[in-house]
């Protein structure tokens, strides 16, 4: 029996403009879609057209529990078919699911201590990459996409980066890293890993010969989560728990310094195509806040959702429209530009809110989509 849910209420939200200068021409994102209707989402990844998502959601929040995956249509913001559930259980503590280069293979890290291929255009699953023993952090592939890197959590215990050979799916290289690596992150030329660790310190990891280069930790971190890029390789954004609130430091890839520091328990990051704008999500506001990527300065927040420090949630950006897609708990929130989103309908604040009905898995592939509207 299907369980109509719905959005109680609605986001009020405006137009508005973030920051003088050349990041001013970058469009700003004035409409919030939400799709309702999931267990607790726990990654998104795109294909390369961008018109395609691939939501990872924890059925039930079990350690190895059942788990599926989700395909919706970014441009009519609908679920496409069925949820698929063979092969992937024990999302767990998922954190990631990641596209390669090429479109053609995505990771799933699940809290089993193992990673599955995904392939997109069979919407199949390949045999479980053994890497750990339990919870598996961020998964990262190399520009080249020939090889992936496995921070292997354990949950805590975990001490090591694996490194996987795309094209057999087999671990190739096991790297001796901090305690509990959680996050990864490479810079463009494919050269070096950025480890977040559980510790509160960073490790650099040179892939040529995946040494560890260099450990720090950046001022206040006590626990490591997620790790960002920026698109030109220069910077770093290091998330962390730390006293008396969530961080995040920004780290010079190339002197190791820190640049700066937010403090407003942003969770995790994602950037505009051009680099100039930096997304922080900040689940204990509820906010996006946009800052510019030079100067750091902060624009006008985005209400995205009510604040909920004890979720997490992770942001990914679709690769060709700019929608940032919010993962977590029972919703995906997706933010936008009016007209880079599925037209189904507005209220008088311009907040779109849709919803899939359905139950953990959406069975039967039945996706209804309900526009609610909010009269002038």
């Amino acid at each position: 029996m299907f369980k109509y849910l719905r959005m109680l209420g609605v986001i009020a939200l405006s137009t508005l403009a973030i920051f003088g200068g050349s990041a001013a021409a970058q469009a700003a994102p004035s409409t919030v879609t939400i799709l309702t209707g999931f267990h607790s989402t726990a990654g998104v990844a795109f294909s390369l057209d961008g018109k395609t998502a691939f939501v990872v959601q924890d059925d039930d929040g079990t350690m190895g529990g059942p788990s599926s995956l989700v395909v919706i249509d970014t441009t009519t913001l609908t679920q496409v078919g069925d949820a698929i559930s063979t092969g992937v259980n024990g999302a767990g503590v998922n954190h990631s699911i990641v596209m390669s280069p090429d479109g053609t293979k995505a990771y799933v890290s699940l809290g089993t201590g193992v990673v599955k291929p995904f392939y997109p255009a069979t919407l199949t699953f390949g045999p479980a990459i053994t890497v750990g023993t339990a919870g598996i952090g961020q998964v990262v592939f190399t520009p080249d996409g020939l090889h992936a890197y496995v921070a292997v959590t354990n949950n805590g215990s975990g001490q090591y980066v694996k490194v996987i050979d795309v094209v057999t799916d087999s671990v190739t290289a096991t790297i001796s890293a901090c305690s509990a690596p959680d996050g990864l992150a490479m810079t463009p030329d494919g050269l070096t890993v950025f480890v977040n660790c559980s510790d509160g310190s960073v490790q650099v990891i040179e892939t040529t010969g995946n040494t560890v280069l260099t450990t720090f930790t950046p001022t206040g971190h006590l626990q490591g989560t997620m790790i960002t890029m920026a698109p030109d390789g220069a910077r770093v954004y290091v998330t962390a728990f730390a006293i008396p609130t969530t961080v995040t430091t920004v780290i010079d890839t190339t002197t190791y310094t820190e640049v700066h520091q937010f403090t407003h328990e942003p969770k995790d990051v994602a950037f505009t195509a051009d680099g100039t704008i930096a997304y922080l999500f900040s689940a204990s506001s509820g906010d996006l806040v946009p800052t510019d990527a030079t100067t750091f300065a902060e624009g006008t927040p985005i209400d995205v959702t009510v604040p909920s420090p004890g979720d997490w949630f992770l942001l990914d950006k679709n690769p060709v429209v700019d929608q940032y897609w919010i993962c977590g708990g029972s919703s995906i929130r997706i933010v936008g530009q009016g007209s880079s989103l599925a037209d189904t309908g507005a209220n008088a604040t311009g907040v779109t809110i849709t919803t899939l009905a359905g139950t953990g898995l959406i069975a039967l592939g039945l996706a209804v989509t309900l526009t609610r509207r909010r009269r002038a």
